[in-house]
This record gives structure tokens, C-alpha cells and sequence, in this order.
């Protein structure tokens, strides 16, 4: 099977179905790296509202919505390029299953919910979330908002360990070292944690974990 993650990082959300498909076609689309193997299309953070949206252009998507779209902005501010998309459009015409997450509906909702929704309905794949349940999407074409700008050090907030655990370009971006302790702000909670810094963890994304945290991805605010 021809299996499109649209998960932020799968191995972590999801061991169970990265076991599932482990002998599986994998294409992954994520501003995170994975250790799962797979075909790995980098976009930028909080930016999947802007892939859907040029993998709509390109498969010739027409109307209101479609013709208003900037397809050089959408570019440029998702890094997806001339190179990947037809890659992702010719993985998606064979897909079986597109596995999503509640994250990458942070911005422009409604219209990445419909896009999905009109490639599901073209190419026939089934849509699941990170328990493997099969999910109907309902949204609607509505003009796309601006993305959020995640400069500097960006952190991911999920709900499978208590600790704070980044790379080293983060410690240098965030001006922060191992062992230090602050209080990071996060819009779910306030939450004192220690830094671990992980040199196998590239980048400038951290991942905080706690209990009851929700996936997504949030500029790093912190007091001492």
C-alpha cells in the first residue's frame, strides 16, 4: 500500500500505526524529521493549509478559491518547490490511506479539511487519524489566512513523556544550555522543566511533553 502522512512526527504520535505499515510505500510531509522509513517532503511549520492548497492547484482544482490563490506565495512560504509537488501529486494519485493529526489544522481549518476532502473524493483514498480510524472530514473553501511566523527556537507540545528535550542549534537560538531550568509559557500551561539537550535532534524545534498536552508547535516564551 501507498501510505501519505500528513503527522507531524509519526514515530512519536503513533507507534502503532508506523508498525502497521512498516513494510508499507511511505511518504511523509512534516516540518520534522522521523525515524521511520520513509520518502520525507520538508515543509515549513504550520504551513500544510499552503501544500494542500498547491497540490490542489496542480491537479487542476478550479473555482473562486482556486483562482485567488497566489501559487508562488503558497510556495515560497511553505518550501515546497517545483521539485517536490509533483512528487506528492503523482504519490497521491496511487495513495491507499492519507493519515492525519489535529496540529496541522491549526491554521486555515475549514479549507485544508475541504481540500483533503475533494482528493479523497478524486483518488478515493481513505482518510485516518492517529488511532487508525478511518474519519470524514467537513469543511469549507474559505479564503486562507496568513500563517503564523515561527522564527528562532519553536517548540512541540505532546503528551507522551514529562521532560524537555531539544538539539543544539536550539540551545543557541534560545540562548538556553543543558540542565537549565526555566518556566516555559505555553499558551496550554505554564510549566517548570529542565533542558535536555539531544544532539541526534537537529534544527531549532524543541519538544516539550507533559500530561494532557496537545500536539502542536509554538514560538519558545520562558522565564527564569
Amino acid at each position: 500500500m501507498k501510505i501519505l502522512s500528513l503527522a507531524s512526527k509519526l514515530s512519536l504520535q503513533s507507534p502503532k500505526l508506523v508498525d502497521k505499515f512498516k513494510n508499507d510505500e511511505i511518504m511523509v510531509i512534516s516540518p520534522l524529521d522521523d525515524i521511520i522509513n520513509a520518502k520525507f517532503i520538508k515543509c515549513e511549520i504550520g504551513a500544510m493549509s499552503y501544500v494542500l492548497a498547491l497540490i490542489g492547484l496542480e491537479f487542476g482544482f478550479d473555482g473562486e478559491f482556486w483562482s485567488d490563490l497566489d501559487e508562488g506565495e503558497l510556495s515560497g512560504e511553505s518550501n515546497i518547490g517545483e521539485e517536490e509537488l509533483p512528487q506528492i501529486c503523482e504519490f497521491i494519485k496511487n495513495c491507499d490511506i492519507c493519515i492525519i493529526s489535529d496540529e496541522i489544522f491549526e491554521t486555515n481549518k475549514s479549507s485544508s479539511q475541504a481540500i483533503l476532502s475533494l482528493l479523497k473524493s478524486k483518488f478515493g483514498f481513505k482518510i485516518v487519524n492517529l488511532n487508525g480510524d478511518e474519519i470524514e472530514l467537513n469543511g469549507q473553501l474559505t479564503e486562507l489566512k496568513t500563517i503564523p511566523n515561527y522564527d528562532n527556537a519553536v517548540i512541540f507540545t505532546h503528551p507522551h513523556c514529562n521532560e524537555f528535550r531539544a538539539g543544539s542549534y536550539f540551545g543557541i537560538a534560545a540562548k538556553l544550555k543543558n540542565g537549565d531550568e526555566i518556566i516555559i509559557n505555553s499558551s496550554q500551561k505554564d510549566i517548570k522543566v529542565t533542558l535536555k539537550i539531544d544532539p541526534n535532534i537537529k534544527g531549532t524545534i524543541g519538544f516539550l511533553g507533559f500530561d494532557g498536552a496537545k500536539y502542536g508547535f509554538e514560538v519558545l516564551k520562558f522565564s527564569r
